[in-house]
């Protein structure tokens, strides 16, 4: 537990360290400059993020038999995704945390054996169109830039072997997403998962059901993410143009897809605080834009998330008051 705790706290030490370094470099006058052109035109920032989450949880609710009478509402389901994803951004597991927790927060409602099934078909759908997403923005980057012959490389490179992955993990999905673990565990004389194996071996056969039952539900959960993605560049296109540096929504989206490409290789570090906003130096830098204009737009990306973060949080906090209340009430009766 120790160990956890030191390595989430060097973790955030090297991103904010980063992140210093990266202000002090850019020049803080210059980041502050093109922020403070804002406004209260930051609010649609804010709002532009809600049209993903929307979009996002529209895509989840797909992940769900639609004749399951357990199956969550939308609000609910918007509700989970923005106090699992708030935890998420705060803990060490990152992505993998914000899913836990959405699957942990669902079992009120349905058991483990269907909640887990939706969050991990949901997040592959994701990560697929993702890719998708960081494909055709690589595509468009190299027509549009002269990116040196390196950088082209490593760009395809891991693009290709994170499309190898993917597509390791929908087969795998088809057939025995968990189970798998549980065997290997059990060769290594490591058995403290052996009670769980039902329950384990039922998810599994509900993901492979998704997949097989339901592929209407995987082309609809497909285009909302699809959509999400577009809104993310949408976003990119908006602050540009309130900064007073308006590019085209083409540069944007290439913007978006390539920053989603540098904050997937560093997942390790907690938010991706600094390789966040040093993505977005590095990619101005790299397409002949102003550097400082990168770091406020990452700078100003940061802030949406730490509102929706917040947002989050209260929607916990308030949810855990009123199941107190309603458990109160109950047992005065």
């Amino acid at each position: 537990m120790l160990a956890k705790r030191l390595s989430r706290a060097l973790l955030w030490s090297v991103g904010l360290l980063l992140l210093v370094i990266l202000v002090h470099q850019v020049g803080l006058d210059r980041v502050w400059e093109h922020i403070t052109r804002l406004k209260w035109r930051i609010v649609p920032v804010f709002a532009i993020a809600l049209t993903w989450h929307v979009s996002n949880t529209f895509a989840w609710q797909a992940c769900f038999d639609k004749e399951d009478p357990d199956r969550p509402g939308f609000w609910r389901l918007l509700k989970t995704k923005l106090s699992g994803e708030a935890i998420g951004n705060v803990s060490l597991a990152s992505h993998v945390g914000s899913e836990i927790a959405k699957a942990y927060m669902l079992r009120s409602r349905m058991p483990v054996t269907k909640g887990l099934p939706s969050v991990v078909v949901n997040k592959t759908i994701e990560v697929v169109s993702g890719l998708v997403f960081a494909f055709t923005g690589t595509l468009l980057a190299f027509q549009a830039f002269p990116i040196e012959p390196e950088i082209r490389a490593g760009l395809l490179a891991a693009l290709a072997v994170t499309g190898l992955g993917i597509g390791i993990v929908v087969a795998r999905q088809r057939q025995n997403t968990f189970g798998w673990v549980l065997d290997l565990l059990k060769r290594m004389k490591i058995t403290f998962l052996e009670s769980r194996r039902e329950e384990i071996e039922e998810t599994d056969r509900n993901i492979a059901a998704f997949y097989l039952r339901n592929p209407k539900g995987f082309l609809i959960s497909l285009g909302f993410h699809v959509l999400s993605w577009f809104l993310g560049a949408f976003e990119v296109y908006y602050i540009l143009g309130i900064l007073g540096k308006p590019l085209t929504f083409s540069t944007a989206y290439l913007l978006t897809s390539l920053s989603m490409i540098i904050n997937t290789a560093f997942f390790f570090i907690p938010s991706g605080v600094g390789v966040f906003e040093g993505g977005h130096v590095f990619l101005f830098h790299l397409l002949g834009l102003d550097s400082g204009l990168g770091l406020a737009v990452g700078l100003l990306r940061r802030i949406r998330k730490v509102f929706w973060v917040v947002v989050g949080f209260i929607i916990m906090i308030i949810s855990a008051r009123i199941r107190s209340y309603r458990a109160r009430s109950v047992s005065t009766e």
